[in-house]
């Protein structure tokens, strides 16, 4: 089917993807539509939530899943909260020795020493992975949500709360799915990993996205307002040179995954917030290659600081989006599109609000990031109101990423990177499918209105 679409004003536009609509790639999920009375329920709490999804022995029979009030992922079966201590209880654990176990000078005195108790805390120390490794193994056993096939879960109509958090939300080879209308708070990682091999300097790594779309296909998430809530990694520590990170991605789409729509979600003040395609190998579940087909439009991002989306092999089309950001500052916008091996971007009438004291060049850089991407196209997007040439900002960045490679390969005496033989090029795919566009003078306000949790 060719492209096909309309450009509409505020005024007449008022039934764009109104509060039912799904367009894009995704257009095809129902979700749990046939569901029978038997499986539609309404949910207040996580354990009723599990039961809800296990569907009486059914998980991937059609089911509606209503959520009235905050479903907590930390609350055990009992009742009772589980904390950090809970889920270290089968090991001897602690944040402070765990840093501990990577300190030189520490470690070469406890080597030295001939005390018995030095050896002991020495051993103690070398064990410290081990147990973070079982303890966060506690962790994800508790938290993860597993969502089966044709499943949609919602806000119950009258709810004043609808709210998932600790918890990650898992859709792993699942197919046809609906999330929507319901708030999200990123989960906690309480035992995050410290790599010191990690790039030149060493990371921190979080172990849970909020939403984790895997191998999986027929997927619409709508209006859903996602965060950190009142844990944001920015109140971490610096450890190591790094800050501790406690959350990955807000909806990363991976492994394969397929006909995903994103849309009138609300991503706020986080860091690496959508990922597409998780390594340059794109080896992963069936592959990435001739999959990752992924729509997003009437998004709200909010001091995104990267991924916005960060894409790697999948055909992706970014539309009618509102971006915000500081152009300095401790949140700062490293960037919003990032373009990755193999991948194509297509962005059209996206509207973007930069803050800061920098030049209008500046500003329009942080647009568009390179990671060995060279296919991109940009329709009319806008920063702070003016039409600028997002193709530019591509291909120079794309330009510069190739001349570095061939001069590394020349210097390695090594073949240059796949990647970087190729041209850049505006050329891309046509989207299959019938959507309708606003000017991208009205897409702030138009979102602002639509976007998120209980805007529907």
């Amino acid at each position: 089917m060719a492209r096909f679409y309309l450009i509409f004003s505020l005024a007449a536009a008022a039934g764009l993807a109104s509060a039912t609509d799904i367009w894009g790639y995704g257009e095809h999920t129902t979700g749990g539509a046939a569901a029978p009375k038997s499986s539609i329920y309404t949910v207040t709490d996580f354990n009723e939530l599990r039961t809800a999804l296990d569907n009486n022995g059914a998980p991937h029979d059609p089911k509606i899943i209503y959520i009235n009030g905050l479903i907590d992922g930390d609350y055990l079966a009992d009742g009772s909260l589980a904390t950090e201590e809970h889920y270290a209880r089968n090991g001897n654990y602690t944040f402070e020795r765990y840093l501990d176990s990577f300190n030189a000078t520490l470690r070469a005195i406890l080597g030295n020493s001939t005390d018995p108790a030095d050896a002991a805390e020495l051993a103690l120390l070398d064990a410290q992975e081990t147990f973070r490794q079982a303890a966060s193994n506690e962790q994800e056993a508790q938290i993860v949500l597993k969502i089966g096939n044709n499943t949609t879960i919602e806000s119950a109509k009258k709810a004043k709360v609808a709210r998932i958090q600790n918890s990650y939300i898992a859709l792993n080879q699942t197919d046809n799915v609906i999330l929507r209308n319901f708030e999200v708070y990123s989960p906690i990682d309480l035992f995050p990993e410290w790599d010191p091999t990690d790039g030149s300097t060493g990371n921190w790594n979080s172990k849970y996205d909020c939403i984790g779309v895997v191998t999986s296909t027929n997927i619409w998430i709508d209006h859903i307002t996602l965060s950190d809530g009142d844990h944001p990694d920015s109140d971490e520590p610096i450890v190591f040179g790094h800050q501790i990170q406690r959350h990955d991605g807000l909806i990363d789409i991976t492994e394969g995954s397929d006909a995903v729509t994103l849309s009138f979600n609300k991503f706020l003040s986080h860091d690496k917030t959508n990922l597409i395609g998780n390594n340059d190998a794109g080896n992963l579940g069936p592959g990435d290659t001739g999959r990752l087909h992924v729509t997003m439009y009437g998004n709200h991002y909010y001091n995104s600081l990267q991924r916005s989306p960060r894409v790697r092999f999948g055909e992706v089309h970014v539309f009618n989006n509102y971006f915000e950001g500081q152009s300095s500052g401790d949140e700062k916008i490293v960037y919003f599109f990032g373009m990755g091996i193999n991948s194509t971007i297509l962005s059209e009438r996206n509207a973007f609000e930069i803050n800061g004291t920098e030049s209008m060049t500046t500003k329009t850089n942080l647009v568009v990031g390179n990671y060995k991407g060279y296919k991109f196209k940009d329709v009319k997007s806008t920063v702070n109101g003016t039409e600028v040439d997002l193709e530019a900002v591509a291909k120079t960045k794309y330009d510069a990423a190739k001349a570095s490679e061939v001069a590394a390969a020349a210097a390695a005496g090594r073949v240059v990177a796949e990647w970087a033989t190729h041209e850049y090029t505006d050329v891309v795919f046509t989207p299959p499918y019938e959507y309708r566009q606003k000017k991208t003078e009205d897409v702030a306000k138009w979102v602002l209105k639509n976007a998120g949790y209980g805007n529907l």
